[in-house]
């Protein structure tokens, strides 16, 4: 009779781990008779679980790696247990040891496989790194290697083929090497779409491999891929081959939960697959007994088996059942690992796309989830989203970073004029080591180590990570709530990562967001300019859907006397948030009725006015038919939140010529009034010292006006005495040096070098450590100083 998982069921779960088992093999025999079975988890431990009658108790627990581990090999001649880690490292232990006997380091990043080497007391390595290593111990303990390089991208899986003295590798980059004992590469295998995971040597010097894209390939001696075996519809994560049913039966596990045994010579599928009640089956060994262990994001390690005096009772197998039932209604409910119930709305498609080919999932009334894509300024239907199949990064909900496997891949703008960066980043990983990392790869100001840190610590607590989902969940510090933040994502002013209290900086993102974070830095390297600007900076991005929902929030708190409105004037206000809003008439008129809304509501509709009188057509007809600045000027003595929101408008305001003519004819007022603020967030700190850069950016183009030139520099003095932010000290000593530039150069000069406190803080900003490190601030201060 052909074996089928049809006839195996669960036999134990092993309970001890905290986190995700990312790792199981089979260690060598137990005492009592029967294998050890090894796991190592997320937790940063490993396992050994000794079997007793038909369970298996928790004998020995190894906490030597800083990190998850990631990968377990038994090296039978040796009787070692070799475990690698995320923190790059391989510990070696005898079966029965609690300390390594070596730790092998090299690996420059996560090693995520191990086997056997073609020599005794020798292993093969796989790294993030690229590379792979085959490392050779002697019997004194000395440790040799050689490097196998080749891969573009991370080495995931590792074999070796002892009849043919060969090694094979398989790699992010898609790509299978075969290599010979002496590190040179022989023969290179094409076929897989995504990521190699496993790597099986078969016998007839054929070979099993799997991967990323939901598949098996047989591969024959030719290096020709003559059979695919298909039926999961996720991530292939790990597969092993049951010898005790015969050499061709492999089993493997994956991201769609399940567990599947397979003809490699045929290709068929034995039995149905094995159901867990567990999103990620990681890991998956075999037990010479023809026993199957599995390793699981729940953290339960679970084995089966086809003899029924070793399958669990029926209690356990019937709440085993029922589990894996509330799996299958969660399966019915969920897109990729979402819940349904946590996708957004149609109104997520009033938010502007963040970047061209974005994709959003949106839940539509009639249950029915469908994904649109970001292109030419409009969300663009796709199609039905159905489920997950073929195993993709969006339908496992895993994030990929140059082939790697992280928890978190977060965004990082490093300036107006380059792409964003990734920072990635893994549960359980020190934030300030993964800080330190990104900053030491792209050349970045130490002083920006606690804030990325700090940042990592705020995105990742607790946060499911969703690809491309639409921004929910930033928590409202006016009402509690997690709804509408004013100002919580400005893309064309970095803010240095720090948060705004009443805003949020878009690098602030509470534990329940699901959105993939971006932080907005604008980081300048050595070299770099720093004055004359001669682009202004404007505050840009804005999520509709939030400010809507702040604005419905507020509308149903209001009588018709004090300005409650209907919801068709609240959409048509929204409607100026577009990147490129147009002139409509009545938008504007709903605009000015908003703006009527008591002071501690007006927030949200001038954080939508900031966006549109970027528009200078637009700016020009508020001004001229309804004096908007004699408006929202008065807010500058009120709420901290509105103080931002006018301040980022009047900065705006300043980037077109007609802006700049009515700012300026309200510039000692509103100077005055801006000179009243004493204190605030960073942002508000950022804010007045980009209205003050912007001011001086028109007197370096223009003939500079001596009486604007003295009231900006008494405005910049006054910040520079309480301002904080270094982005915002940054900003406030580019404005000098813009001014330096001009025919008023000298009267500047003169203005700052006579306010010791300035000259003093001037000095400090440019010698102190923190200042040296915070790159930009460092070199705009010498440059300053050698003016004066």
């Amino acid at each position: 009779m052909e074996p089928s998982l049809d006839n195996y069921k669960l036999s134990c779960e092993l309970l001890g781990h905290s986190m995700d088992v990312r790792a199981v093999a089979v260690g060598g025999a137990a005492p009592e008779g029967g294998q050890t079975i090894l796991s190592g988890s997320r937790d940063k431990s490993t396992k050994l679980w000794r079997p007793t009658g038909n369970e298996y108790l928790e004998s020995l627990t190894l906490q030597d790696h800083k990190n998850f581990i990631s990968y377990i090999y038994y090296l039978e001649p040796e009787q070692w247990i070799c475990t690698a880690s995320n923190d790059a490292t391989i510990c070696i232990y005898k079966q029965d040891g609690f300390v390594p006997l070596l730790s092998l380091k090299g690996h420059g990043s996560t090693v995520c496989t191990l086997s056997e080497g073609l020599a005794p007391r020798s292993l093969i390595s796989g790294s993030w790194d690229k590379t792979a290593r085959v490392w050779s111990i002697s019997e004194a303990g000395d440790v040799t290697f050689i490097t196998l390089e080749g891969h573009k991208a991370a080495v995931w899986a590792v074999a070796t083929l002892k009849d043919q003295q060969k090694y094979v590798t398989g790699g992010a980059d898609k790509n299978i090497y075969y290599w010979n004992a002496k590190g040179e590469k022989l023969r290179l295998l094409k076929g897989h779409t995504d990521c190699v995971r496993g790597l099986i040597g078969l016998e007839a010097n054929t070979l099993l491999s799997c991967g990323n894209d939901a598949v098996l390939r047989f591969w024959n001696e030719d290096g020709e891929c003559v059979r695919q075996l298909s039926g999961h519809t996720n991530y292939i994560y790990s597969m092993d081959r049951n010898q005790a049913l015969g050499d061709q039966v492999v089993v493997s596990c994956g991201e769609d939960s399940t567990l599947r045994m397979w003809n490699v010579i045929t290709g068929d599928e034995l039995g149905e697959p094995i159901l867990h009640p567990a999103i990620s089956v990681w890991s998956v060994a075999c037990l010479k007994n023809g026993d199957i262990v599995t390793g699981c994001s729940d953290g339960v390690v679970r084995v089966f088996s086809q003899v029924p005096a070793r399958q669990a009772s029926e209690g356990i197998q019937r709440a085993f059942d029922l589990a894996v039932a509330t799996r299958k209604s969660q399966m019915n409910e969920e897109i990729g690992g979402v819940k349904k119930t946590d996708l957004p709305g149609p109104e997520a498609l009033l938010s502007n796309g963040t970047r061209e080919g974005q994709t959003k999932m949106v839940r539509h009334p009639d249950g029915s989830v469908k994904c649109y894509s970001w292109e030419l300024g409009n969300w663009n239907l796709v199609g039905d989203v159905t489920g997950a199949s073929g195993g993709t990064q969006a339908s496992s909900g895993k994030k990929l970073h140059e082939g790697k496997e992280y928890d978190f891949v977060f965004n990082v703008d490093i300036s107006d004029t380059e792409p964003p960066i990734k920072l990635p980043y893994n549960r359980g990983e020190d934030p300030w080591q993964a800080a330190q990392t990104f900053i030491h790869r792209n050349n970045l100001p130490q002083a920006y180590l606690d804030q990325v840190a700090n940042f990592i610590v705020k995105n990742s607590q607790s946060a499911s990570v969703v690809v491309d989902q639409a921004p929910t969940g930033y928590q409202d510090p006016f009402t509690g709530g997690s709804r509408y933040v004013p100002g919580s994502s400005n893309t064309n002013v970095r803010s240095g990562g720090n948060v705004d209290p009443f805003t949020g900086a878009s690098s602030y993102s509470t534990t329940a967001s699901n959105a993939q974070s971006q932080v907005d830095v604008n980081f300048v390297r050595a070299g770099d300019k720093h004055f004359p600007v001669s682009s202004y900076r404007t505050f840009d991005t804005c999520d509709a859907k939030k400010v809507l929902e702040k604005m419905k929030e507020f509308n149903s708190k209001l009588t018709p006397a004090e300005g409650k409105v209907g919801d068709e004037v609240l959409l048509a206000v929204i409607k100026l948030t577009d990147q490129s809003p147009e002139l409509d008439l009545t938008s504007l008129e709903a605009l000015i009725i908003l703006l009527k809304w008591p002071a501690a509501m007006l927030f949200p509709v001038v954080d939508i006015l900031r966006l549109a009188v970027r528009n200078e057509p637009i700016f020009s007809v508020l001004n001229n038919s309804h004096n908007f600045l004699d408006i929202v000027i008065p807010q500058l003595t009120g709420s901290a939140a509105n103080q931002l929101m006018v301040v980022r408008c009047l900065a705006n305001s300043l980037s077109h010529t007609t802006g700049r003519q009515q700012v300026e004819s309200h510039l000692p007022e509103i100077i005055e009034l801006v000179g009243v603020i004493k204190t605030g967030s960073a942002n508000l700190q950022i804010a007045v010292a980009t209205f003050y850069l912007n001011l001086t950016i028109a007197q370096t183009v223009n003939v500079a006006k001596s009486e604007v030139c003295h009231v900006v520099t008494s405005g910049v003095v006054e910040l520079l005495k309480w301002a904080k932010d270094l982005e915002a000290c940054y900003r406030s000593m580019q404005a000098i040096g813009n001014l330096t530039t001009t025919s008023c150069g000298q009267e500047t000069i003169a203005q700052v070098v006579s306010v010791d406190y300035v000259m003093d803080k001037l000095r400090e900003l440019t010698n102190t450590p923190q200042s040296e490190n915070f790159n930009k601030v460092n070199l705009v201060g010498q440059a300053l100083l050698a003016a004066f």
